[in-house]
C-alpha cells in the first residue's frame, strides 16, 4: 500500500514537473515569436535554445510516466506535440541566409 501511494505521489509530481517543462518551453516560442528576430538574431538564438531545452526535457520524462489516466498522458503528449511544431516552425524561419561578399 505504501508502494502504491509513493508511485502514485510520483507521477503526479512528475505530470507537474513536465508541465512546467512544457509551460516553460510555450512562454520562450512566445517571447521568440514577439522578437524581431530578423534584428536580433542572438537573442532569438538564445530564446529558440532555451524553448528547445525545456522540449527536450519535457520528452524525456514522459516515458517515465506509468500510474496516470491516458487521457493525461495524452494531454501531454499533445502538448508536447504542439510545442514541437512550434519550434520546427521557428527553426525554418530563424535560420540566418548567409550570402557570400561580392569584391
Amino acid at each position: 500500500k505504501k508502494l502504491a501511494q509513493l508511485r502514485a505521489r510520483t507521477d503526479r509530481q512528475l505530470v507537474e514537473l513536465i508541465s512546467a517543462r512544457l509551460d516553460r518551453g510555450f512562454a520562450y516560442a512566445r517571447v521568440l515569436a514577439a522578437r524581431d528576430s530578423q534584428t536580433d538574431w542572438a537573442a532569438a538564438r538564445e530564446f529558440q535554445q532555451r524553448a528547445e531545452n525545456a522540449w527536450r526535457e519535457a520528452h524525456h520524462l514522459l516515458p517515465a510516466l506509468n500510474g496516470i489516466a491516458e487521457t493525461d498522458r495524452a494531454a501531454l503528449l499533445h502538448r508536447a506535440e504542439i510545442l514541437r511544431a512550434v519550434l520546427d516552425q521557428f527553426a525554418v524561419e530563424t535560420v540566418p541566409v548567409r550570402r557570400a561578399a561580392c569584391f
